[in-house]
C-alpha cells in the first residue's frame, strides 16, 4: 500500500476535530498512543477504544467522513490552509503547550508562525486613552524591531494592536474564536483585508469554517493566543476580564507575563492588572523591557533587524561599540521574573467569575446522565459530585469533597483522559 501523504491525512484530522471538539486531551492521548489520525479513526470504527467518552460516541454518529471531505474541499477552494499538529508549518511554540490544538485553519502568511519574535497582546474591548497611547507607542517600536504582534482580533486593544503593527510596517497574527471565514467582529473587516492582502498578516482558528463566535469558544481561544507568543502583555484589564484567563494560560505555559501599570490605582478599569503585578508579572514600562527578555534568548534575530536593538543596547550591552557575547545569551542587567504556577486567589476568582459569565451565556446543559464510574473511590466521588451538581470549579469540588486542590487537579486530568469529565478551562469542570 502506498504511503499516505499529508494531504491524504487531512480528512482524518478534520473528522477527529469534528468529533472530539476543540481542546480535547483525550484526542491527544489517542494520537500519542496510536501514532496517526487514520489509525485513531480506524480504531474508533472497529470499536477498539472502549474508553471513548460518551459525547464522542454520540458525535461519531453525527459526523461522517464525507463531511470531513467536504470541509477539506471547501478549504482548498477558498484559500484556507489546514495545519495539523504534525505539519512542518505548525507553529513550534504552540506545539509545546499542554493542550495544543490538533488542527488549525489559517489564511495569510503562514511564515509568521515561525518568527520567534512573537508577542501576544491582550486587553479590554473599551480601552482608556492612556491604554491606547501606551499600546500604540510600545507596539510601534516593537513592530519596527521585527516583532510579530499576536492578538485576539476583538474590538478595543486587540484591534489597536493589529492596526499599530500594520501601520508600522510590521506583521500581525489574529487568533479567532470562530470559523476562519466568519466575519466577526464586522468592524474589523478592514484589518482582515489588510492582513490577508499585504503579506503582513495571518488569521488562524482552531474551529472549523462556519463556526459562529459562541461565548464558550473564547476561553479556549485564549490558550492559543498565549501559546503563540514567547511572552504575553496585558495592556488593561478590569477585575473580571477575559485577559485574566489569557494571563493564567501564559503562566501555565511557562511564558513571560508583562502588565502595563495602571494609570490610576483607584480606577476600576485597571483593577485586574494590580493583582497580576502583585503576583509577579513584569511591569511593562517601556518596549525596552520586552527587548531585554527576548534578547537573552534570541540575540541573533534582534541584532539582524534593520533597526537593531539600539534603544535597548544601553541596557544589555557595554559602552563598547561592539556587543559582547553575541554568540550566546548576554547577561541581563536587571532581574526578569518569569512567573510559574498559579496566581493568587484574588486573580483566580476574578478569572473564574469571567468564565462563569461566559458559560452562563451558553445554553445550560443538564448534568450528565448516569453511566459508568471510575474504579477508584476518589474518582467515583468526583464524577458523582459533578453529575449531581453540574458545572463546578475545581476549588469548589475540593472544598465539597475535602480534597487537596493539587491532588484533585491531578485526578481531574486522569478523569478527563479517561472520558469521565471535561475541562471547560479556568479550572471549571463537568461530567460527561
Amino acid at each position: 500500500m502506498a504511503e499516505r501523504t499529508q494531504d491524504d491525512m487531512l480528512r482524518y484530522w478534520v473528522w477527529l476535530s469534528l468529533v472530539f471538539g476543540a481542546g480535547s486531551l483525550k484526542l491527544l492521548s489517542y494520537l500519542q498512543r496510536l501514532g496517526s489520525p487514520e489509525d485513531v479513526y480506524e480504531a474508533m470504527q472497529k470499536g477498539l477504544l472502549p474508553d471513548l467518552p460518551p459525547q464522542v460516541q454520540k458525535a461519531m454518529t453525527a459526523h461522517k467522513l464525507g463531511e470531513a471531505d467536504s470541509i477539506v474541499y471547501f478549504c482548498n477552494t477558498h484559500g484556507i490552509m489546514l495545519l495539523p499538529i504534525d505539519s512542518e508549518d505548525y507553529p513550534p511554540l504552540l506545539r509545546n503547550i499542554g493542550s495544543p490544538p490538533v488542527l488549525l485553519t489559517a489564511q495569510g502568511n503562514k511564515e509568521l508562525l515561525h518568527n520567534p519574535l512573537s508577542l501576544s497582546v491582550v486587553g479590554t474591548r473599551h480601552p482608556s486613552p492612556y491604554t491606547e497611547k501606551v499600546t500604540a507607542a510600545m507596539l510601534t517600536e516593537l513592530s519596527k524591531s521585527g516583532f510579530v504582534i499576536v492578538s485576539g482580533f476583538a474590538r478595543g486593544v486587540d484591534a489597536l494592536a493589529h492596526k499599530t503593527a500594520l501601520d508600522s510596517g510590521g506583521a500581525t497574527i489574529g487568533v479567532l474564536g470562530c470559523g476562519i471565514n466568519v466575519n466577526y467582529p464586522r468592524e474589523n473587516q478592514v484589518f482582515r483585508e489588510r492582513m490577508l492582502t499585504g503579506g503582513k498578516g495571518l488569521l488562524i482558528s482552531e474551529f472549523m469554517p462556519g463556526t459562529q463566535p459562541f461565548p464558550a469558544n473564547f476561553p479556549k481561544r485564549n490558550r492559543i493566543l498565549s501559546g503563540l507568543g514567547y511572552a504575553t502583555a496585558v495592556m488593561e484589564a478590569a477585575a473580571r476580564s477575559g485577559s485574566l484567563v489569557t494571563a493564567q494560560c501564559a503562566v501555565d505555559q511557562g511564558r513571560y507575563l508583562y502588565c502595563v501599570p495602571p494609570a490610576d490605582l483607584f480606577d476600576p478599569r485597571y483593577a485586574g492588572v494590580i493583582p497580576l503585578l502583585r503576583d509577579g508579572a513584569i511591569p511593562l514600562m517601556s518596549h525596552e523591557d520586552i527587548l531585554m527578555s527576548y534578547y537573552s534568548h534570541y540575540p541573533q534575530y534582534l541584532v539582524m533587524q534593520e533597526n537593531g536593538v539600539k534603544p535597548s543596547a544601553r541596557l544589555v550591552f557595554s559602552d563598547d561599540s561592539e556587543p559582547k557575547g553575541v554568540s550566546g545569551a548576554v547577561p541581563v542587567t536587571q532581574a526578569l521574573i518569569q512567573p510559574t504556577g498559579s496566581f493568587s486567589e484574588e486573580v483566580q476568582a476574578a478569572a473564574q467569575s469571567y468564565l462563569a459569565e461566559k458559560n452562563a451565556q451558553q445554553k445550560a446543559e443538564p448534568p450528565a446522565a448516569e453511566g459508568p464510574l471510575p474504579d477508584d473511590a476518589e474518582g467515583r466521588a468526583i464524577v458523582q459530585f459533578l453529575r449531581e451538581n453540574g458545572n463546578t470549579y475545581a476549588d469548589d469540588i475540593a472544598a465539597a469533597l475535602d480534597l487537596d486542590l493539587s491532588a484533585l487537579l491531578s485526578a481531574l486530568t486522569v478523569l478527563e483522559l479517561d472520558g469521565y469529565v471535561e475541562s471547560l478551562f479556568g479550572k471549571h469542570y463537568r461530567a460527561v
